[in-house]
């Protein structure tokens, strides 16, 4: 199961159409229909009833939508969860002597801190 299938079944849902759903996603009306045509050999059941141009949902077609949607979303999510961790981030423990504490560490750990908010800096 290809993520671009079940974005393009959601696209046909929203839209209404074969034809809508290609000309939003910018393929050729056939790549919708071939697109389709894989998901549904894949689950073995067709997803839509096609009267001329007009398609609606099975009643497996109807199931299987809550469960295209939570995996596009999932997917969505996860390419935003690794952008945000791109910062440094989580806990960090440094050992420090006395000595260098007092002098000059001090503006390290605040221009540290001040760079990266997002670490629960612990100086020993």
């Amino acid at each position: 199961m290809e993520l671009r299938h079940l974005i393009t079944f959601r696209t046909i849902v929203d839209l209404g159409g074969f034809n809508k759903a290609a000309q939003k996603l910018g393929y050729a009306q056939s790549s919708i229909t071939a697109h389709i045509k894989e998901l549904e050999t894949e689950l073995g059941y067709p997803l839509f009833d096609r009267l001329g141009k007009k398609v609606t949902l099975t009643q497996t077609g109807r199931r299987f939508l809550p469960y295209a949607l939570d995996i596009i979303t999932l997917y969505t999510k996860s390419k935003e969860m690794i952008k945000e961790s791109d910062e440094p981030s989580g806990e960090l423990t440094i050992g420090v002597s006395e000595s260098l504490m007092i002098y000059w560490f001090p503006i390290i750990i605040m221009n540290f801190m001040g760079q990266y908010p997002n670490v629960q800096l612990t100086v020993k």
